[in-house]
């Protein structure tokens, strides 16, 4: 299999914040708002929410296709360049047979995430995507 390396980022890129896993953006906002912040004016990125980012952790445990949907759609759109992790947290294996495989490997873009991140990268080193592991906007 060969791999496909990410286009790397610019200064103004769009970035999607995604909560594949838990909703500590929900339970700790501040932490969350930092991470945005830190992105903009450290990074010159732009962070896109998709609606799973800020959702509590009861939405997000009751709901795996939203959150398969969020990152779906992050792949598909073009002008988006990464998708970041919010944090890592668990039972984000539950997304996976929501996800488009299609649509992801046809779109490869940077991935960022740990901890239960690890299923996605697992799910896009199947399809030669390379991502990153260890990022995540929180942390």
């Amino acid at each position: 299999m060969s791999f496909k390396q990410p286009t790397p980022l610019h200064r103004g890129d769009r970035v999607a914040i995604v909560s594949p896993s838990s909703g500590m953006p929900f339970l700790f906002p501040w932490v969350y708002e930092q991470g945005l912040e830190r992105l903009r004016s450290v990074f010159d990125l732009k962070p896109v929410e998709y609606p799973t980012a800020r959702q509590s952790p009861e939405y997000l445990s009751q709901n795996p296709k939203a959150r398969a949907d969020d990152i779906n759609r992050a792949f598909a759109d073009p002008s988006i360049k990464a998708i970041i992790a919010t944090i890592g947290g668990n039972d984000q294996v539950r997304i996976l047979p929501y996800l488009d495989p299609e649509v992801i490997k046809a779109n490869p873009k940077i991935f960022m995430g740990y901890s239960d991140s690890t299923n996605l990268h697992l799910f896009l080193w199947n399809l030669g995507i390379i991502s990153y592991y260890g990022g995540a906007l929180m942390t």
